[in-house]
This record gives structure tokens, C-alpha cells and sequence, in this order.
């Protein structure tokens, strides 16, 4: 089917899970998970990218429901956490390019959660060997200022970098007073679209995640060239 936009009370349903995160008040509440939330969820993955597809041939995407495409699985692995809460409290939607885990490679991600919705572009988690190669080329002049360009023109376009420090001091074999000292902090990179909550409920949503992808794609070019030349 065509997206129609997700439903009302999509958000609300995370809000409500995260306040009775159990397997009895999910089951007695599966229906408005589907209806609101999964079924949308599997024609926006199909719509966006039937989009994507145009800007980034060979895009992967699908509507797989057990975790190994587009839809993220809302159980959570609790087998090593002491948070044994069974249920995530938000949708998550991958878009991957490139081989390897969909996570770790460059790509799309699109998150409904209780507080915030997001668009986001980049590939948010650096192997090892391809941290190695990010930093020495953060470090070097010629693809380390391109960078750095590129995340000011999109913070200018109101996609701004949407990761976290990961270390509090830039990497030894770097100098402390590094330009792009607090790039260097980073174990992954992308930037996002923060979008209004009633952006969810319209099928112009689409349109609205696919415009933010063309914008995005001088930074995706960065990453894929950056994780091509590891190989």
C-alpha cells in the first residue's frame, strides 16, 4: 500500500510502552502497534526507498519483519543488560549501503521515539579499521578541511552533526590543539533532520526524509570514498 503517514497516536504508544514495558500490556496493545505504527512503517520503507534508489543506486532496504532489514525488532536483547524492560520505546529504519553489518556502514536512519523524531545520514558506528582511516583522514589537510566544509554547509541547512564525543581527549597519536580536534573525538559521523511530530502523520513525510538524503550526500560521498579506500 501506499504511505498514508503514520498513525495518531504512534508517538503516544511509545509514550504509554514506557510506562507499562511489559509482555502483557504489549500483547493487549499489539493491535495500535500494527496499525499506528508497523503496518505505516513497512510502506514508508518502501516508499523512501523507491526514493533513495534515485540519489543512491544500490541502496539496501526491505520490509523484513525479524530484524534483518529496514525494521528494527522492538524486543530488546536483554541476555547482558540489567535492564530487563522487554520492549524499545521507539521505531527505528534502516536504509544501508555497502556490505557489512547495516549499523556500522554508511547509510539512513529514520527514529520515532517518546521525545524526539530524526532523519538522520552518516554511518553512526566506525569498525576498527575504519576508525583508523576516518581519523587520518580528519587529519590530512586536503580531506579533513572537505570535512569539515561539508558539516557547515549542512548545519547551515539545518542538518547538523548528530553525534557525541565518544572520547574526552583527542586520540595520542594526534596533537590536543588539533583543528578538527573534536572531529577526531568522534567513533562515527552523520548528521540529522530533526522533524515535528505531526510530520509522521503525512505521506509528504517521504518527500520531506528524501529531500534531506539529496542534501546529505556530500557527506555520504566523503564516508563511502573514506570506507572504500580501507578496503
Amino acid at each position: 500500500m501506499a504511505f498514508k503517514g503514520f498513525g495518531q497516536d504512534a508517538q503516544g504508544f511509545f509514550q504509554a510502552l514506557g510506562d507499562n514495558n511489559s509482555r502483557q500490556w504489549f500483547e493487549d496493545n499489539r493491535f495500535l502497534y500494527e496499525k499506528e505504527i508497523r503496518d505505516p512503517a513497512e510502506d514508508f520503507i518502501t516508499a523512501l526507498g523507491g526514493e533513495l534508489e534515485k540519489e543512491y543506486p544500490g541502496i539496501h532496504f526491505d520490509t523484513r519483519r525479524n530484524g534483518a532489514g529496514s525494521l528494527m525488532r522492538i524486543n530488546r536483547d536483554i541476555r547482558f543488560s540489567p535492564d530487563k524492560s522487554p520492549y524499545k520505546t521507539n521505531l527505528g529504519l534502516v536504509f544501508w549501503m555497502g556490505e557489512g553489518k547495516k549499523t556500522e556502514v554508511p547509510g539512513f536512519y529514520f527514529h520515532i521515539g517518546t521525545d524526539q523524531i530524526f532523519f538522520y545520514g552518516g554511518q553512526h558506528i566506525f569498525p576498527k579499521d575504519v576508525l583508523d582511516r576516518y581519523r587520518a583522514a580528519v587529519d590530512a589537510g586536503k580531506t579533513g578541511a572537505r570535512l569539515q566544509t561539508i558539516l557547515d554547509g549542512l548545519a547551515g541547512k539545518g542538518l547538523p552533526c548528530f553525534e557525541e564525543p565518544a572520547w574526552k581527549k583527542v586520540p595520542r597519536a594526534y596533537p590536543a590543539d588539533h583543528p578538527r580536534a573534536d572531529l577526531l573525538r568522534l567513533a562515527g559521523m552523520g548528521v540529522a533532520k530533526v522533524l515535528a511530530p505531526d510530520a509522521i502523520l503525512s505521506a509528504s513525510l517521504v518527500e520531506e526524509c528524501a529531500r534531506a538524503a539529496t542534501s546529505m550526500k556530500p557527506l555520504m560521498d566523503w564516508l563511502l570514498e573514506m570506507n572504500d579506500s580501507v578496503k
